[in-house]
């Protein structure tokens, strides 16, 4: 007969080696995942005359120079957040760029094998790569774009700290310059066909919501491995120590 604590020490490793699994496979694209019919679309821009205004994070104050009036609605493939305690945003005193978040639409969202590709953000940028040919010769560079985000809307912050891979987020505001007063100002791409530095989209958001979310089993599998580490402990402390000698 098993003993209890054999019982508890695999319900222990097993829910440690299902919780790196899962961890690791949990922003796996669902290939099922309903997609909102304005991820279809190109974003939305057009040129504005708006005098630039001024802002405030962080108890620093920013221009903001808006260029053209933008929505887009896309498939977040990577994001990054940005915090106020370290890095070169802390740095550069620019607590107004709450967030990049690359997004993709189009053929791409629903007709590209976006497993095959690595998405990742790094300070600035919005990085992909793929060993699958196919998915590489499928993929349109032109409609993925890595976002600057910059806001001083609560709300909006709200919806950035819930963002998750595989969410469909619609946004909208304005393609703007900023920068602090008698500083360099941050420009924006407004083409979807430059590459390199200087390509992202800086985005000041006016308004944002999650559209469609993902929910995969890998992502439930997190929480039943993390519950089954809890009850393994629990579990093993309750033991009584006769039995844990066995």
């Amino acid at each position: 007969m098993l003993s209890r604590r054999r019982i508890v020490s695999w319900l222990f490793f097993g829910s440690v080696i299902l919780l790196v699994t899962a961890w690791s496979n949990r922003d796996n694209f669902d290939s099922d995942m309903w997609i909102h019919p304005a991820v279809a679309d190109e974003p939305r821009q057009s040129p504005v005359d708006e005098p630039e205004f001024t802002t405030h994070a962080n108890d620093v104050d920013y221009i903001v120079r808006p260029k053209y009036r933008y929505e887009l609605t896309g498939l977040v493939v990577s994001f990054k957040r940005f915090s106020q305690d370290y890095g070169l945003h802390k740095r550069w005193n620019d607590f107004i760029n709450v967030a990049d978040v690359c997004v993709v639409w189009g053929d791409n969202a629903t007709d590209v094998d976006l497993n095959a590709f690595d998405f990742w953000n790094g300070e600035f940028t919005c990085t992909f790569s793929t060993r699958n040919e196919t998915a590489w010769r499928r993929f349109d560079k032109n409609k993925l774009s890595n976002n600057h985000l910059i806001t001083d809307s609560p709300r909006v912050r709200e919806v950035i700290e819930e963002l998750e891979v595989g969410d469909q987020v619609r946004f909208s505001g304005w393609l703007a310059e900023y920068g602090e007063p008698g500083g360099p100002f941050r420009s924006t791409s407004t083409t979807r066909t430059d590459t390199g530095d200087g390509a992202c989209e800086t985005v000041y958001v006016a308004d944002m919501e999650i559209v469609g979310s993902m929910s995969t089993i890998w992502r439930h599998l997190v929480w039943l491995s993390v519950a089954g580490l809890l009850v393994s402990i629990v579990l093993w402390f309750r033991t009584p120590h006769h039995q844990l000698r066995r």
